[in-house]
């Protein structure tokens, strides 16, 4: 039997995959191209779009990960799925985290030079 006919991917859904998928890249890399886009942060859609493109041509992939885990296919794909929004998370995590450490040393550094600022203005006034 074909694989792609136990997926049940249609003929529509094995062209309109790829097809996004390309969107997708075209997308991402306009983006990077544009400096809209950091390169790092690419990288998470670019491996989507490299994924949704490897699936779509590829259809018995989904088959063989449901056979190794004994999953359902639609268990495998809503699987996917979620690693793809957990390494999303953690990632945009990892940089709040930073954006908001360098956020409290900068207003530690503002404030300190108010301080120096107004001292000046002190002795200067004397």
């Amino acid at each position: 039997m074909n694989p792609a006919a136990q997926v049940g991917l249609q003929t529509v859904h094995r062209v309109a995959l790829p097809l996004v998928s390309l969107l997708l890249l075209a997308l991402i890399l306009e983006l990077v191209r544009r400096r809209l886009l950091r390169e790092r942060y690419a990288l998470l859609w670019l491996v989507t779009a490299g994924t949704g493109l490897l699936i779509g041509f590829f259809p018995g992939i989904i088959v063989r990960l449901s056979q190794i885990f004994h999953f359902q296919y639609l268990t495998v794909l809503f699987v996917l799925s979620f690693l793809f929004l957990i390494g999303l998370v953690l990632s945009f995590s990892v940089v709040i985290s930073r954006l908001s450490e360098r956020n409290r040393e900068l207003a530690q550094e503002v404030a300190l030079l108010a301080n120096a600022l107004e001292r000046l203005e002190n002795k200067t006034e004397r």
